[in-house]
């Protein structure tokens, strides 16, 4: 894939409804063409990837423009097995957001790309952005919801910030503020709780849900590669029943970072939530390194109260 020059690219880009018609739009015949979801000139469909020396991130248009899978030194430590970014579920409705569309679609609105300072334009998908800091800012409905989630790659980590405010009075059953689809696998867990305690277990395909608790970080044991793979939230994700959760399945141990299990939003309400995603190398077991990566995270993200 070609590698963007990004010193020769200083326009500030965002996509709006008025930049004209999207990439690749899908024909259906010679008169007629498919009706679109996302605003005119955001890509409907390809992948966009996102790569610093230590990661990389395909970002996946055709899922709202999220998190496709996640790399970190050429390995896949995050799979292309199931969503990632934000979906609720209304009450008494169906599952919105990133690929889902049993509701209704999340409809992407505007783009944005920052590499180490400067803007770049997204001109189409199938191409690979380099840089030291890549900032990918994304502004989206999702139900009754505005959205601006963005994603930061650095040398050390993923970094995934999203806003979302209501637009009008509503309800919803479930809603699910982070998902990662981690390998299967890993053997174990461990997290740090808001008071500063641990706790830890297994993960053996149980089909049952660990963890379950609200929790400052979180992570996953892989032995197979020597790598802890830690979740670190520094505003802790608390709503109405919320928690971290380990889907513990034969095909992934996906963490989802749950913000309500049911709760009533007011018109203006707003959400606003960080998780700093890394991959932690020489992990033995002991959570002796994957310790010392969280620590170190927050003195650089201090805990938000």
């Amino acid at each position: 894939m070609t590698k963007l020059i990004l010193a020769s690219w200083l326009a500030v880009v965002f996509f709006s409804a008025n930049a004209g018609l999207a990439a690749n739009p899908e024909v259906t015949n010679k008169k007629k063409t498919a009706q679109r979801l996302y605003d005119a000139g955001v890509p409907e469909s390809g992948f966009l990837t996102l790569e610093t020396k230590n990661y990389t991130v395909p970002i996946d248009a055709a899922s709202g423009w999220t998190i496709e899978k996640m790399f970190y030194r050429g390995h896949l430590f995050s799979l292309n097995n199931g969503h990632y970014g934000t979906v609720l579920k209304p009450q008494e409705g169906q599952w919105w957001g990133t690929g889902h569309k049993e509701g209704g679609r999340e409809v992407v609105h505007r783009l944005k790309l920052i590499v180490d300072g400067q803007d770049v334009p997204i001109t189409k998908t199938g191409e690979t952005i380099t840089g030291k800091r890549i900032q990918f800012i994304k502004e989206s409905t999702i139900w009754k919801f505005k959205v601006r989630a963005k994603v930061i790659l650095t040398n050390d980590f993923v970094e995934e910030q999203t806003e979302m405010e209501a637009l009008e009075n509503c309800k919803t059953d479930l809603l699910y503020y982070f998902m990662h689809c981690f390998p299967p696998s890993t053997t174990n867990w461990i997290a740090q709780l808001p008071d500063g305690s641990f706790e830890a277990g297994e993960l053996s395909h149980s089909k049952k849900m660990a963890v379950s608790k609200n929790t400052s970080w979180v992570a996953q044991f892989d032995p197979e590669n020597q790598l802890g793979l830690l979740c670190y939230t520094p505003k802790v994700i608390a709503g109405n029943r919320s928690a971290s959760h380990i889907w513990d399945l034969d095909r992934y141990h996906k963490y989802y970072l749950r913000h309500n299990s049911g709760q009533s939003f007011k018109k203006g309400e707003k959400l606003d939530f960080t998780v700093i995603v890394k991959a932690v190398p020489n992990e033995t077991g002991d959570w002796k390194e994957t310790k010392k990566a969280a620590s170190h995270l927050m003195k650089q993200f201090p805990v938000v109260k």
